[in-house]
């Protein structure tokens, strides 16, 4: 009985395979604060919103404009990031590996295939009122 429970046990703390793990980690939304296309400063406000299950939501407005809101897919593959981002207006479907440089509970800094790195941070989900 003894060695049931300890077997048990283990199997329930096993560590989640690293590639999962950042999957998770990635999830949330990301507000751009730097990029090296831009080193004088960014000429756009764009946010991007990683949700589980793969979908992704860009928000971007330029120079306090009006915000464009774009939709795709994308998936976490070692330490790459492929999405796919339909833009709706007739134009084609944007697709790129973005590789992942690094990627912490607050950071997340990727390359494009440019070369271009951009930076993001968290943003905190904004709290509910209480009632």
């Amino acid at each position: 009985m003894t060695a049931t429970l300890v077997l048990c046990a283990t199997l329930a703390a096993a560590p989640v395979p690293k590639e999962r793990a950042e999957a998770e980690k990635v999830v949330g939304t990301w507000k751009l604060v730097r990029s090296s296309n831009s080193p004088d400063g960014l000429t756009v406000d764009l946010t991007l919103e990683l949700q589980q299950g793969g979908k992704l939501v860009i928000r971007q407005s330029s120079g306090g404009g009006p915000v464009a809101v774009y939709e795709g897919e994308y998936k976490v593959v070692k330490n790459e990031l492929p999405y796919t981002v339909r833009y709706g207006n007739g134009e084609p479907d944007k697709k790129e590996t973005l590789t992942i440089k690094k990627l912490t509970e607050t950071e997340l800094h990727v390359v494009d295939p440019d070369g271009i790195q951009e930076d993001f941070v968290r943003v905190k989900p904004a709290k509910k009122d209480e009632k």
